[in-house]
């Protein structure tokens, strides 16, 4: 299983593509999917406020926005080893 946090804020609608993108990808690869919201944590608020989606898996981050689900399955793998 790969745990993916998706770095978000609310009503990012871009946000919602990247979830929605996972939650299909989740179908053929075991995904655990933590939406984390940025704007709760004035660190992570001052780090991805701006880039929103983001993907993080370990220490390995993705710019999501407008990413299509074939580029972030790709990344996924990647990361995944």
């Amino acid at each position: 299983m790969i745990r993916v946090r998706l770095m978000a804020r609310p009503d990012c609608g871009l946000c919602d593509e990247a979830l929605g993108a996972l939650r299909r990808l989740s179908r053929r690869t075991s995904l655990d999917i933590e939406r984390v919201d940025v704007t709760r944590d004035p660190d992570l608020l001052g780090r991805y406020l701006v880039r929103v989606p983001v993907l993080v898996v370990g220490g390995a981050e993705l710019d999501a926005a407008g990413i299509d689900d074939a580029a972030i399955g790709r990344w996924l793998d990647e990361v995944a080893g």
